[in-house]
């Protein structure tokens, strides 16, 4: 029995409806967005101590205050990324209205990664949703706290009948990958970028891949075998950012 297709299918029903559409709505989700940060900011902080051992400190500036600002930097812009963008008329279109006109996708798919889970799963999300999408979120099952509020607190913030939180492992992200999404966010290894990819292709969904990987650092810890254990080895400094390579 599929786990997903329920609510994938719920969630392009309310799509097709059009509620995602008008600026209010849109709107709406994103001051839902900040409200969860604002409200949990001590519960997300524990989260975060518990998976990645971030101080309070680090969780501010790494994860909720950029979360924070991307949703006040798009309710600030929301009316006018919108708008119907002129573009100059040719000779075949003089009798014509020409303009771009920004629509949303449909059904996106937002993929984090264990090292930033907060951050790197609510700045997509941000996007998603002030571009009037209707999403599905795939927390990391590494960062195992901060996927329990993810999954039990940040859906009382947002409308149920377009967005949605999705557990699981490797396993269950094939399954996921097996059905079709109008746009996927992915960030992570390039080893599973090459599967999400390849999952796509097959719909020629169209994909934004962030892939990390080794980056330079100094000093030679030993090699970890957990997310703890590299937290406990990297402390955050000018030079790294405590948890895997920052792209900034």
């Amino acid at each position: 029995m599929d786990p997903f297709e329920d609510t994938l299918r719920q969630l392009r029903g309310a799509f097709n409806t059009g509620r995602t559409r008008p600026a209010e709505f849109r709107a709406a989700q994103l001051r839902g967005l900040g409200r969860f940060l604002e409200d949990n900011k001590q519960l997300l902080q524990d989260a975060l101590a518990q998976d990645l051992h971030k101080s309070a400190f680090e969780s501010e500036v790494s994860e909720i205050a950029i979360s924070q600002g991307e949703v006040t930097l798009a309710l600030r812009n929301l009316r006018a990324w919108m708008k119907d963008q002129r573009v100059p008329k040719n000779l075949a279109t003089q009798l014509d209205s020409a303009f771009i006109r920004k629509e949303p996708f449909g059904l996106v798919l937002i993929v984090a990664p264990w090292n930033y889970p907060l951050n790197l799963t609510l700045v997509p999300l941000v996007g998603a949703l002030a571009a009037g999408n209707c999403v599905v979120l795939k927390p990391s099952e590494i960062s195992t706290s901060v996927e329990k509020v993810l999954a039990e607190v940040l859906p009382r913030y947002l409308d149920q009948s377009c967005f949605a939180v999705v557990l699981g492992g490797p396993q269950e992200m094939a399954q996921l990958l097996e059905h079709k999404f109008d746009y996927i966010f992915f960030t992570g290894s390039p080893r599973v970028g090459r599967i999400v990819m390849t999952a796509a292709a097959k719909h020629l969904t169209p994909v934004t891949l962030e892939l990390g990987g080794p980056g330079g650092r100094q000093g030679h810890p030993r090699p970890q075998s957990s997310p703890d254990a590299a937290a406990q080895s990297w402390p955050l400094s000018q030079e790294t950012s405590g948890l895997g390579p920052a792209m900034l």
